[in-house]
């Protein structure tokens, strides 16, 4: 639990580059599906890893291409934490 504590203050550093916090919720659960999945297929193995019904599909797919997440943003601050 100590690890994923230590997870989630890292991901929260990063909620300012997002417009909505729905957005950045998608984030975080793309985030935790990339952690855990246990092959490479991509969105696939994503909603495979986190148990989620197939209408999450196009949902999860639609968030890579949302306008609320603020590119510029997210490029400067994902390694701040680090500093």
């Amino acid at each position: 639990m100590v690890l994923w504590i230590q997870w989630w203050k890292m991901v929260w550093e990063l909620r300012p580059a997002f417009a909505r916090e729905t957005t950045f919720l998608w984030f975080t659960l793309c985030l935790v599906g990339l952690t855990v999945r246990p092959d490479l297929r991509g969105v696939t193995s994503i909603i495979r890893a986190l148990g989620l019904k197939e209408v999450f599909y196009d949902r999860l797919l639609n968030f890579f291409h949302s306008k609320a997440v603020l590119v510029d943003l997210l490029a400067c601050r994902r390694f701040s934490f680090l500093l």
